[in-house]
């Protein structure tokens, strides 16, 4: 069994699949606080722009992000060439000690990308609608540290290796998004906001290992698994080989698979002049899948390999490794060995809930600002938060500019900046809440793969006339 073929084709099944998905923040933290900001109801329904808008399709808003505990640095290396090829982890050179050394227990890497296919809000009175249509799709990796132990040594023992491949998970989807929000005054000093999301199931998919032990031998491989797999969507179908092992996923018709609906709540109170507080929660519903548009399978039980494919590695053809890699992607799910097993039932898909809570303090007839906003982001295992410091500059409306520093993900790459553009015909807003600092002359980061990144372009419309809420 060659086992450096058989790894090259279990990363390229790994990423291949998290690339056909296509659950991080990608909305901006860093333009909370500007007032000429858009989108900022997309962070708590009660914060208003200063204008209303009606927003380019798709470049209207656009926003990417990512998070991860692991590092671009981690698995792609230089040559010592400058100009020289990139190589990944499991080049020979690469010391397997110092690369292992750097990982977590558990590495993950989530993606989240929304667009706004159709946006606007509008003044009235005192009162600020908005309607949006949007694309969201969503990732979330799990890769647990022996995984790449696994990849990375194989066996290198002559008497055996075991790994044990526990958490390994992988879930993605992608949604549409219909949304009607409304934020009022009910005194000066404190603003409610509210909004109703119909949410549409385009597709939906989730696997994961809670076992896979690997014993390794110079005559077999025996592979243990449990794990379960469920895919969510309209006329899809599993491909099976003829022992029923599952071996794909198969396309039809596309359509509405399943439906839902979600919340988003917030306010906004200012307790004493200058200081304004804020909180808001977003993403509160899920969408329920119907039994008729679910698949399910399972992975129970043990089995023995004792060959791949006839796979060799000697070929330097680059044709001939595709065919290999393609080989190795149905090998590797032969391993896993899953089953179609019956649907219980309807399933419903919670949305991951975030928590924005802000306290911002306005200097110089509020020029300038200081801004402070705690984000906890509720996952389905654990919660994912964030504390981001701002400095938030509003010479004139028409002209905005954030800075911001978050402390606890990101590693080096903390810093980030909004900037809002207003002069009258258009509306700009671009921003970023960890910009990479250091990359290689490939442009690939260095230190991590946390970042985000967001984009509006719009037509401004009337400018809204609030109550002074520091008149009471």
């Amino acid at each position: 069994m060659n086992t450096r073929f058989f790894l090259y084709g279990f990363w390229s099944l790994i990423f291949g699949v998290t690339a056909q998905l296509a659950n991080a923040q990608s909305l901006a933290r860093t333009a909370y606080f500007m007032e000429n900001s858009t989108h900022r109801h997309l962070l708590n329904p009660a914060l208003v722009p200063s204008r209303g808008y009606f927003s380019l399709p798709v470049a209207g808003e656009f926003s990417l992000g990512f998070e991860s505990n692991m590092q671009f640095s981690n698995i792609i290396y230089p040559t010592a060439t400058p100009g020289g090829e990139l190589r990944t982890f499991m080049h020979k050179d690469i010391d397997a000690n110092e690369f292992l050394s750097m990982l977590e227990p558990d590495n993950f890497l989530r993606m989240d990308l929304r667009t706004s296919i159709l946006s606007m809000g509008f003044y009235s009175g005192t009162g600020f609608w908005t309607f949006d249509v949007a694309a969201r799709t969503n990732m979330s990796l799990n890769l647990p540290y022996d995984l790449f132990a696994f990849a990375k040594l194989g066996m290198s023992n002559t008497e055996g290796n075991e790994y044990h491949l526990d958490n390994l998970s992988i879930s993605g989807g992608m949604f549409t998004e219909v949304s009607l929000g409304y934020s009022q005054n009910i005194m000066n000093n404190l603003r409610i906001g509210g909004k109703l999301k119909f949410l549409g199931g385009g597709a939906h998919f989730k696997a994961s290992m809670d076992n896979m032990d690997i014993k390794m031998s110079q005559d077999e491989w025996s592979v243990t698994t449990k794990g379960q797999m469920d895919v969510y969507g309209k006329g899809l179908a599993l491909e099976k080989d003829s022992d029923e092992t599952i071996n794909g996923v198969k396309m039809g018709t596309p359509g509405l698979g399943g439906m839902g609906m979600a919340v988003d709540l917030g306010l906004t109170y200012s307790p004493i002049r200058n200081l304004d507080l804020s909180i808001g929660i977003v993403d509160l519903g899920g969408i329920k899948w119907k039994k008729e548009n679910t698949l399910s399978a399972e992975s129970s039980g043990q089995a023995s390999f004792t060959g791949l494919s006839g796979i060799t590695a000697d070929s330097t053809n680059e044709d001939k490794i595709d065919d290999q890699l393609n080989d190795l992607k149905d090998d590797l799910l032969t391993m896993a060995d899953f089953k179609e097993k019956a649907v219980a039932g309807d399933y419903f898909q919670k949305l991951f809930p975030t928590i924005n809570a802000g306290m911002e303090y306005s200097l110089l007839h509020n020029k300038i600002s200081l801004g402070a906003l705690y984000t906890t982001r509720l996952m389905e295992d654990e919660n994912y938060s964030e504390f981001t410091g701002s400095l938030n500059l509003r010479p004139n409306k028409w002209f905005n500019l954030s800075g911001s520093y978050s402390c606890m993900h990101g590693k080096k790459e903390t810093f980030g900046w909004a900037l809002g553009l207003n002069p009258g015909l258009i509306n700009i807003f671009i921003a970023c809440d960890y910009t990479y600092l250091k990359m290689n002359p490939q442009f690939i980061p260095l230190n991590t793969l946390t970042t985000n990144f967001q984009l509006g372009i719009s037509i401004p419309l009337a400018r809204g006339y609030l109550p002074d809420k520091h008149s009471f």
